[in-house]
């Protein structure tokens, strides 16, 4: 498959065919990394961002950021 560059303000940019776009997950806002290959070209990768893990949210807990109503006891008739 083939495309051309085409100039974008003072930069060169590339189209990513639709089908190529859908089976890697690349959209509009999507982060590409590019390197440069010595004398094989031009990789661009995309950035994924893995969700993170139950533990990772986990850690990011800490006494300022948590919510006092789910760790304080009952204060009236509450039924929980």
């Amino acid at each position: 498959m083939t495309t051309k560059a085409t100039k974008w303000g003072n930069s060169v940019g590339v189209r990513i065919p639709h089908r190529i776009a859908q089976k890697y997950n690349v959209h509009d806002g999507t982060e590409i990394q590019i390197e440069a290959d010595g004398e094989n070209g031009i990789i661009l990768k995309p950035i994924v961002e893995k969700d993170p893990t139950l533990e990772e949210l986990l850690d990011r807990i800490t006494d300022e950021n948590r919510h006092e109503e789910y760790f304080k006891r009952p204060m009236g008739r509450e039924l929980l």
